[in-house]
């Protein structure tokens, strides 16, 4: 499945990927980033409870992004940077973690093509209507969420999503999807499912035009690389800073 190219997603703010590493509950705080929608994937191994909160000026929990159970968790969520630039999340985990924060182009592309995914996702709609058909092998709540962005014009925001699935257990679903772009949030998902568009027509209007910045963007990690490499840092240890970021 393609993935990662800004030259086919003009949408969001661009900037290097950001990776952070450690073991056990933490606040993790990534300064220097533009205002906008991005994507943190967070991978724990472990077997202990997960969870995940965006934290707001006041230092409270405003967004939770991950509540769950599962054995060695992973998942793609989707945040927004709010405008003072800096995302400060809150992890609740036992055992070692990564965290990376990429921009909204790194997610995955819908395609006609099947594709296999565990947990939660953030995709990536930019052709004509299609319908979306989903193979669901997990137990607890299948919770799928699309936001339309072709009338939406402030690239530091979301639109409002509109639900698409909201079901628990294993199932097939298809879901009718308008022509993109869209984002598609499988903001719920405890197990592995499968999914591709059936019926895919030509796109009837162009994408929305790219913002400053963007005619050179930088590359993008592959979603989907290995959370926990052969050899590199232990857990703990910290990499990729912002030169703005740094506290």
């Amino acid at each position: 499945m393609p993935h990662g190219g800004a030259e086919h997603w003009t949408y969001g703010p661009l900037f290097a990927p950001y990776t952070e590493t450690g073991r056990d509950n933490d606040v993790i705080t990534v300064a220097g980033l533009p205002p906008g929608p991005v994507v943190v994937q967070l991978d724990v191994r472990g077997d202990g409870y997960t969870g995940l909160w965006v934290l707001d000026r006041r230092n409270k929990e405003k967004d939770n992004l991950v509540n769950s159970t599962e054995e060695d968790f992973r998942g793609r969520l989707l945040a927004t940077v709010p405008s003072h630039g800096t995302l400060r999340l809150k992890l609740q985990a036992e055992g070692p973690w990564q965290v990376q924060v990429s921009p909204l182009a790194s997610a995955h592309r819908l395609t006609e093509e099947e594709a296999e995914f565990r947990g939660p996702e953030v995709l990536l709609h930019t052709g004509g209507v299609a319908d979306l058909a989903v193979h669901y092998r997990g137990d607890d709540n299948l919770i799928v969420h699309v936001y339309e962005l072709a009338e939406h014009d402030d690239p530091t925001t979301l639109p409002r999503y509109e639900n698409a699935v909201n079901e628990i257990g294993k199932r097939r679903e298809t879901v009718p999807l308008p022509e993109g772009p869209l984002v598609v949030q499988f903001e719920m998902a405890d197990g592995p499912w499968r999914a591709r568009l059936k019926r895919l027509q030509p796109p009837t209007r162009p994408l929305p035009p790219a913002p400053p910045g963007a005619s050179a963007p930088v590359p993008f990690a592959a979603p989907g690389a290995p959370a926990w490499p052969d050899k590199g840092p232990e857990p703990g240890a910290r990499r990729n800073w912002f030169s703005r970021g740094r506290d």
